[in-house]
């Protein structure tokens, strides 16, 4: 919707895009945000990936363009996921460090511009199925916020005035009340998810309520935080309710009379590692294997959606992951079977290694994007914002999308590379600084660090003593990035 928010005036103009894009100014886009997957996690990358096989990603990658230089807003979920919806670094917000935990409060600011709002604004039916992690305002039975004196590190595991704060929060919350701050107050018309799936409420979210009363306390032997559950969850069914959902979605919103924009951010293969029945033993690997195919195949049955309802061809479609893969994998129990995560990259989900925020980024859009085509420009999930903006020809304001660059030059094949892409902020869990200029990597906190990724991708040779002029000049940059509030040109 227009509100206070979006403060710029959108005009429909009919334009003459590049000739790639001529027959369809407004495409349906899809983007599909899986969950702690590493870019070695994808088998068409890593020739020692064993029984980790990813075939429809892989024909994702076949079928568009593949980037092998994109990035993460930060190598952990929330930060990212603000980053994306945005187009702003998440450090700019009160979020320094780390992630929401339960009972968040929202983290995207009431003013603040969303891509689902700008495409709302340009008649596009918009959607979320999945993972929100960026926090709701929750109200006690008098309907006063519950959760609003949380802290943001407040979680049940901390000791002290934390852990109380948060038992609090659980003995006040009415969970029949309706939420505010999360996914329809940010330019979503629907959302169907379960927030976080190992955190509390376990139940079903339909737009800004449970869809049924969480009556039990989640058991002890489930994975994931305590709190109150629906009666009968089972985190195997997550998956495959979100993939039937999403299915559903794209089905019915194919028949209206105007495009759609769904946002798919998937619960796997974070914990919990639940995968379903059909998947059980699937990679005689273990269990986080399976789950990694079984959120292939969701990826499968998304492109099987697209297919059957006809909309394939008229769909700008994305895949990503919101960081690397996390240390719950097991690394040596995964190499046992012949799966090295680590054949490209060193490092892991929340670390500034690249193994942390070097994350898979593919584009596919029939006829317009150049199958099996390549792009090694660094990149990073906030420049989505600034691409669907540049799409549809629709200004930005100065004051939205501060950390955003579109890529429709290098997916019209336009550019190979982008002369006005600011250099890419790097971001971990406990809040360390990296940036990156070429081959470049400065790790600008605690004691500086510089590699040459071209040379050394793994980091394994600290040169910043060889070169300490370019170690100077890219954190004069970050710098400024910081003082100035954007990283992004305007023209």
């Amino acid at each position: 919707m227009i509100n206070t928010r979006i403060q710029f005036v959108i005009t429909l103009v009919a334009v003459l895009l590049p000739s790639a894009l001529l027959s369809a100014e407004k495409p349906n886009i899809v983007f599909i945000l899986a969950d702690d997957m590493s870019y070695d996690s994808v088998s068409a990358y890593n020739p020692q990936i064993g029984p980790m096989k990813t075939p429809h990603i892989d024909r994702l990658i076949r079928e568009g363009m593949s980037f092998t230089d994109a990035h993460s807003g930060s190598s952990v979920c929330t930060p990212t996921r603000y980053g994306l919806l945005t187009g702003r670094y998440c450090w700019r917000t009160r979020l320094k460090s780390s992630v929401l935990w339960e009972w968040g409060p929202p983290l995207i600011e009431p003013e603040r511009l969303t891509v689902a709002e700008l495409l709302q604004a340009e008649g596009y039916k918009t959607g979320i199925v999945g993972k929100w992690h960026l926090g709701w305002d929750w109200y006690d039975a008098e309907g006063n916020v519950a959760n609003g004196d949380l802290e943001l590190s407040d979680s049940f595991f901390k000791k002290g005035a934390a852990g109380e704060r948060i038992r609090a929060v659980e003995e006040k919350i009415d969970l029949t009340r309706p939420m505010t701050g999360g996914p329809t107050d940010h330019g979503f018309e629907n959302y169907f998810g379960d927030d976080v799936p190992n955190f509390p409420p376990y139940g079903w979210i339909q737009n800004d309520r449970l869809e049924s009363d969480p009556s039990e306390m989640k058991p002890d032997e489930m994975f994931g935080h305590p709190g109150p559950m629906v009666p009968g969850w089972s985190l195997e069914s997550v998956l495959p309710t979100l993939a039937e959902e999403a299915a559903a979605w794209i089905r019915g919103s194919s028949q209206e009379d105007r495009p759609f924009f769904l946002y798919l951010p998937l619960t796997s293969p974070h914990t919990p590692i639940a995968p379903s029945e059909e998947f059980q033993g699937r990679s005689g690997a273990g269990d986080y294997v399976d789950f990694v195919i079984e959120t292939d195949a969701v990826v499968g049955r998304v492109l099987q959606a697209l297919e059957e309802s006809g909309a394939a061809d008229e769909t700008l479609l994305f895949f990503s992951t919101d960081n690397g893969t996390s240390g719950v994998a097991d690394f040596p129990q995964l190499e046992s079977h012949g799966i090295d995560l680590h054949y490209h990259y060193r490092g892991h989900k929340a670390q500034i290694h690249e193994g942390g925020h070097r994350v898979p980024f593919i584009v596919k859009w029939p006829d317009r994007i150049e199958a099996r085509s390549t792009c090694d420009e660094t990149i990073c999930l906030n420049d989505f914002m600034a691409t669907i903006a540049d799409l549809l020809d629709v200004p930005l304001p100065n004051d939205s999308a501060e950390d955003s660059t579109s890529l429709l030059p290098l997916l019209t094949g336009e550019k190979i590379e982008l002369s006005d892409h600011p250099m890419v902020v790097n971001h971990d869990i406990g809040g360390t600084f990296a940036i990156r200029d070429g081959a470049w990597k400065l790790v600008a906190s605690g004691t500086p660090s510089l590699y040459n990724l071209e040379e050394d991708p793994k980091e394994t040779q600290n040169v910043i003593g060889e070169h300490p002029e370019q170690a100077a000049e890219m954190r004069a940059v970050l710098d400024r990035y910081k003082n100035e509030g954007r990283s992004a040109q305007r023209l």
